[in-house]
């Protein structure tokens, strides 16, 4: 099975030729062992405060680290091992004023790229006068992570989250309550 450091650089390497990544973090549950892989992207024509991001982020249990370590002994050993990985993605829309409606804009992604499935959060924020809400586009890929490695499957997957970011940028930057980015103007 792939490491977990080979999938992360192959992750970066392929986010890297789409969009910016701004964050990189790897978080380890202390008890499981378990390892999540997480970026912060943006589109590398946007200027920081990013109103419109991504987070993209996978995990490898421990059962697949100890795999992974496992399959670095001499011995040949026939375990069958699950090597599908939950890409997952996380596309938090600007705070907006005024915007008609998100739904026909999640529903305008999900006519485009199908495959995403995309779900909608919507969070309110409290105490508010103006009951400003914060949106997010979610999505995830199951993926083999061995087959992926030996194709161009993470480029594919990264051109079309950048796809996603113009898409949402284009229908909202008329609406955004630029205020919450770069204090009041």
């Amino acid at each position: 099975m792939t490491r977990f450091e080979e999938v992360q650089m192959k992750i970066a390497e392929s986010a890297k030729s789409h969009l910016e990544i701004f964050n990189m973090q790897v978080f380890i549950e202390q008890f499981t062992l378990d390892r999540e892989s997480r970026f912060s992207l943006t589109l590398p024509t946007l200027d920081p405060p990013f109103p419109v991001t991504a987070i993209v982020s996978f995990t490898y249990d421990a059962f697949q680290t100890g795999m992974t370590l496992y399959e670095d002994t001499p011995e040949e050993v026939n375990v069958d091992v699950d090597t599908t990985v939950e890409l997952e993605f996380s596309v938090k829309l600007p705070i907006m004023q005024g915007y008609p409606t998100v739904e026909a804009l999640l529903q305008e992604i999900d006519e485009e790229y199908p495959d995403t499935e995309p779900v909608l959060t919507v969070k309110e924020m409290f105490p508010s006068e103006d009951n400003i809400k914060e949106y997010e586009i979610s999505y995830l890929y199951s993926i083999d992570v061995d087959e992926a490695m030996e194709s161009d499957l993470f480029d594919q997957i990264f051109e079309e989250l950048k796809e996603i970011l113009e898409l949402v940028y284009r229908r909202t930057k008329d609406y955004i309550d630029h205020s919450w980015y770069r204090g009041e103007e």
